[in-house]
């Protein structure tokens, strides 16, 4: 499989974009706006069908998180495939993740 496939699924107040082939610099928009057409206050990423994220999904990732945090919602990243769990910790993406989880309000929504 080359390119991305996204597909969305609705649950109450959460949304899981299903992404499945490749995250790279070419499809980086095609998944960026996908999740912002989402309303819901949890975004939830189901990567178990990502075979490969090169730097700039990475990027992607850390910015919609930025963007999430700034409007009191939530990015959830999920079912990441080892290899890739690999590199985004090195990155330090999970860190940033749990940045952004340390700095919300308890309580409330």
């Amino acid at each position: 499989m080359s390119g991305l496939e996204v597909s969305v699924h609705r649950e109450k107040d959460r949304s899981v974009l299903r992404v499945a082939g490749e995250l790279d610099f070419s499809n980086i928009n095609q998944l960026q706006q996908e999740i912002e057409r989402q309303d819901t206050k949890i975004v939830e990423i189901d990567c178990s069908a990502l075979q490969f994220m090169d730097s700039s999904g990475a990027g992607l990732l850390l910015s919609i998180a930025r963007v999430l945090n700034l409007q009191n919602r939530i990015l959830e990243i999920t079912h990441i495939p080892e290899h890739i769990y690999h590199d985004l910790d090195i990155i330090g993406v999970f860190r940033v993740l749990e940045s952004f989880k340390a700095s919300r309000p308890t309580g409330g929504n």
